[in-house]
């Protein structure tokens, strides 16, 4: 059974609001999502959330999506533990595992081109309910209610659940912000949203 949406007043299909979240977020050029990038990076790491963190689960940012290099070798610099996505198993029954990296240069082109670990013995990471992990999440669109819309997958929200101690922390641009977002009850919002602007 296909879980229930959970519908406000005037309420755009999930589709709708991917697909303007996305647009606006491909007009920002080169300079400006550097730049929204570095002030969005600078507050994550003033964070308590980030500074406590021993671990941190992290996207390898693709294409126009909140770039997070600096960061990964930020918290490699620190001595922090990195831990990248990658998509395993066949169509119809994939699911999104971590594994950690030493360097950036053990990122290559994954699942639909995004960057993913290629090493993977002995670096996977144990899910549990340790508090000092962070979870930096991606999204197409977010509200101000903490409602996110990922790509479609629903990779994360399995995840998190499987993740329950960890601290979940969403990267977007202001642009991605809309009004307000449908919303499923299996779909896991982020515990704080950090944009160029500051915090929701």
């Amino acid at each position: 059974m296909a879980p229930s949406l959970i519908w406000g007043k005037n309420m755009r299909s999930k589709k709708e609001c991917r697909k303007e979240a996305l647009a606006r977020r491909a007009l920002m050029s080169a300079k400006e999502r550097e730049a929204a990038g570095r002030r969005i990076t600078d507050f994550l790491r003033d964070s308590e959330e980030y500074q406590l963190a021993e671990k941190i689960l992290v996207y390898a940012s693709y294409r126009d999506e909140v770039p997070t290099y600096d960061l990964i070798e930020g918290a490699l610099r620190e001595g922090k533990q990195v831990f990248c996505p990658k998509i395993e198993g066949q169509a119809g029954a994939r699911t999104m595992s971590f594994y950690r990296i030493m360097d950036p240069e053990e990122l290559q082109d994954g699942f639909q081109g995004i960057p993913e670990p290629v090493v993977l013995q002995g670096r996977h990471y144990e899910t549990g309910k340790n508090s000092r992990d962070l979870i930096l999440m991606p999204g197409t669109a977010f509200d101000r209610q903490r409602r996110r819309l990922g790509y479609g997958g629903g990779f994360y929200d399995r995840f998190c659940r499987r993740a329950q101690g960890a601290v979940r922390i969403a990267l977007c641009f202001d642009c991605q912000l809309l009004e307000e977002l449908p919303e499923e009850e299996t779909d896991i919002r982020p515990e704080r949203i950090v944009t160029e602007s500051g915090w929701i």
